[in-house]
């Protein structure tokens, strides 16, 4: 009897140690960026318009130039200054880098939130996704448009880095047009 115990226990130990190892996080995308070399803000160094890229861009990508931004207010009152870059990318689609910083970590949490709070859920499939990608979890946001008679997705990818947040918005039904870009950033 105490061997049929043992024998049973051993195999239950196995048993866990092998679905452990098949258990994983599906709700979370995690993107490797092996090009990345700094995740974090630089405070010596910092202004938001050291952070509109204008070099290191995705293949393909071109900066069109930095327009001005006022439009994130109703998302909170703890915002400090707004920049925002402006792309084309490979395939001639509009992609926007908005950058905003806030007076805390914990305000641009809950900038995140309230902006994601304009979203109601979609019919069918999830309009949030969550990322990780340069040592940072972020969320992809789908909405959709009508173009030439056809629906099409559209994608955002929001995350903050400290009290930065940082909002990718491509104009292009293909989620890597915005993911490239986000990955791009280092932040």
């Amino acid at each position: 009897m105490s061997n049929l115990k043992k024998t049973l226990a051993s195999i239950l130990l196995i048993s866990i140690i092998l679905l452990s190892g098949c258990i994983e996080d599906t709700d979370t995308e995690i993107i490797e960026n092996s090009n990345n070399t700094s995740s974090g803000i630089d405070q010596d160094n910092f202004t938001l318009d050291s952070m509109v890229m204008l070099e290191n861009l995705p293949t393909g990508y071109e900066y069109l130039g930095s327009p001005p931004i006022t439009d994130y207010d109703e998302f909170s009152e703890k915002i400090i200054e707004l920049k925002e870059g402006a792309y084309q990318d490979e395939d001639n689609f509009e992609v926007f880098l908005d950058i905003i910083e806030l007076d805390s970590e914990s305000a641009a949490i809950e900038f995140i939130l309230n902006y994601k709070s304009q979203y109601k859920q979609l019919s069918t499939g999830d309009r949030f996704t969550n990322l990780n990608f340069n040592s940072h979890a972020g969320t992809r946001i789908k909405t959709y448009t009508y173009r030439a008679g056809n629906q099409l997705p559209k994608y955002q990818i929001i995350w903050n880095n400290d009290n930065i947040v940082f909002i990718i918005r491509s104009n292009s039904n293909l989620e890597s047009s915005a993911m490239k870009l986000a990955i791009a950033t280092g932040y």
